[in-house]
């Protein structure tokens, strides 16, 4: 349940950052691209549009994503968020997360740098 949460709340970060920030929307650029996130289940799932500067967010599996972010389960996706969130700037958990088998990346993986830039502005605004 939190995890399906997150992922709302997310997706809510993201329209906010898509309409006020001058960073995001540079680091977003034209591209068009989806990112799926699910559990392998499939009990939770959301999926992000970017689509030339315009963002749109649905919680459900979409039938062609770019690339997609398979958990294992909703637990162990939070605990992989909340570390992320403790050392932001060590992109080497999210490299050692898939390494062990606690993440899986399904397509294309071109945009894995990409969401890396993009998921900068997700944390709150600095002042």
């Amino acid at each position: 349940m939190i995890f399906r949460f997150l992922l709302w709340i997310l997706a809510w970060r993201i329209d906010s950052l898509a309409k006020n920030s001058e960073g995001f929307k540079k680091a977003m650029g034209d591209y068009k691209v989806v990112l799926q996130f699910k559990t392998k289940d499939q009990k939770v799932q959301r999926y992000y549009a970017f689509d030339e500067g315009q963002t749109s967010s649905k919680a459900r599996v979409h039938d062609n994503p770019t690339m997609a972010f398979v958990f294992n389960n909703a637990k162990e996706a939070l605990q992989l968020i909340k570390t992320m969130g403790e050392r932001p700037e060590d992109k080497t958990v999210f490299i050692y997360a898939i390494r062990d088998g606690l993440l899986k990346i399904e397509g294309d993986m071109a945009y894995l740098t990409w969401f890396q830039v993009i998921s900068k502005y997700f944390g709150p605004e600095e002042k």
